[in-house]
C-alpha cells in the first residue's frame, strides 16, 4: 500500500503511558501513516513529552517521524499539581533511559505551526487524534480559523458525557487542564469531531488477565512498556486495588484507525463549562436539544473491546 493510499494521522499528545500505547497502536496499523506528532503540556511539560515520544519512537525504530514541541502552558496558565503524577514525574514511570535518543531530532518548528503546515500539505486527508489537553488545537484555530476545514476528521480523548470526573467530581483531566481550549475546539474547529469520554473508558476497562496476556509477551516492545508501567501499576493499581486495567487514549486511536469498532454513538451538541464553581471542565451535553443547536460532536458510547485488545496485541509485536 502506497503512502497516498494510507490513512494519514497526526497525533497531538502529552505522553503519558496510555498515550505511548496509543501511539504504538497507530504505528502498528499497516494502513496508517503517522506524518507528525505534536506535543502539549499535560501529564508533564511539552519538552519532556517530546523526549518521551522520541524514546518511544527509538524503541520501535521510527525516529524518522517528525516530533514538534508545542505549548508549555494552558490558555489560563493552570499547571498540574505535583501530587497528581499518575504516569510519574517524567510521564514515563520515572524509569531511567540508559540510552536516550538524540534530542536534536526534535523539530525546531513550533508544533502549532506544524499543525497548520501539515494541514496545508495534506488538505482533506489528515485525521487528527488529540490525546492530551486541547491547548495546541485551540491556538491553531485562533491563528488559522480555516484549519479544521482542511482536516478529514478529529478524534479527541477527553471530557465526559455523564458528568463523571477523574480529577474533580465532574471533570476529566484533559478538559479540566485547559477548559477554555476545549470550549474553543468543540465550538470552532469545523470538522467532524468524535469524542472518547471518560465514562467510555471506565466502562471498557480490561480484566487483569488481558493485561498480563498483552504485557507478558516475549517481545522487546512489550518488555519496554511493562518496564515503564511498573511504578504506575505498583503505586496506583495495586495500592488502590483497582478491579480492572483502565485504558483511555488507546480507545481514541482505536476508533480513529478502525471506525468499525464503534458499536454505539450519538451525534449531539456539546459545550464545555469554563466558569463553574464545581463544574469547570465538564462537558454539557444537550441530549434533549434544548438549545436548538446543530450537533457538533459524535460521542462514542460503546466500543468493541476485543478489537481494541487485538490492536494493542499488534502494537506489542512491533519490531
Amino acid at each position: 500500500m502506497s503512502s497516498e493510499e494510507k490513512q494519514l494521522l497526526v497525533i497531538d499528545t502529552d505522553a503519558g503511558l496510555d498515550d505511548a500505547q496509543a501511539i504504538l497502536m497507530a504505528l502498528a496499523a499497516p494502513h496508517v501513516e503517522v506524518v507528525g506528532i505534536t506535543t502539549v503540556s499535560g501529564n508533564v511539560n511539552s519538552k519532556q513529552v517530546s523526549k518521551n515520544v522520541l524514546r518511544l519512537l527509538k524503541a520501535v525504530n521510527k525516529l524518522e517521524i517528525p516530533v514538534y514541541t508545542s505549548s508549555e502552558r494552558t490558555i489560563t496558565g493552570w499547571q498540574k499539581p505535583d501530587d497528581y503524577n499518575y504516569h510519574g514525574y517524567d510521564g514515563f514511570g520515572d524509569v531511567p533511559d540508559d540510552d536516550p535518543p538524540d534530542f536534536n531530532l526534535i523539530q525546531s518548528k513550533h508544533g502549532v505551526q506544524a499543525l497548520i503546515d501539515l494541514s496545508k500539505q495534506y488538505p482533506g486527508k489528515i485525521t487528527l487524534v488529540a490525546l492530551g489537553p486541547l491547548t495546541n488545537l485551540s491556538l491553531v484555530i485562533r491563528l488559522d480559523p480555516t484549519f479544521g476545514e482542511r482536516l478529514k476528521s478529529c478524534f479527541i480523548m477527553g471530557g465526559n458525557y455523564k458528568g463523571e470526573g477523574n480529577i474533580t467530581p465532574s471533570a476529566e483531566f484533559n478538559f479540566y487542564t485547559d477548559p477554555e481550549a476545549a470550549h474553543i475546539v468543540l465550538s470552532d474547529l469545523g470538522c467532524p469531531i468524535t469524542l472518547v469520554c471518560w465514562e467510555l473508558c471506565l466502562e471498557h476497562s480490561f480484566p487483569w488477565t488481558w493485561h498480563k496476556e498483552l504485557f507478558d509477551l516475549d517481545t522487546d516492545i512489550a518488555k519496554f512498556m511493562k518496564n515503564l508501567e511498573k511504578n504506575t501499576i505498583e503505586n496506583f493499581y495495586q495500592k488502590q486495588n483497582f478491579e480492572n486495567y483502565e485504558l483511555a487514549d488507546q480507545l481514541a486511536v482505536a476508533a480513529a484507525i478502525n471506525p468499525k469498532i464503534i458499536l454505539k454513538s450519538s451525534e449531539v451538541y456539546c459545550v464545555v463549562e469554563t466558569k463553574g464553581t464545581y463544574t469547570t471542565g465538564q462537558v454539557v451535553v444537550d441530549w434533549k436539544n434544548k438549545l436548538k443547536e446543530k450537533p457538533n460532536v459524535t460521542i462514542i458510547t460503546s466500543i468493541d473491546k476485543i478489537c481494541i485488545k487485538n490492536l494493542i496485541l499488534d502494537a506489542m509485536k512491533l519490531k
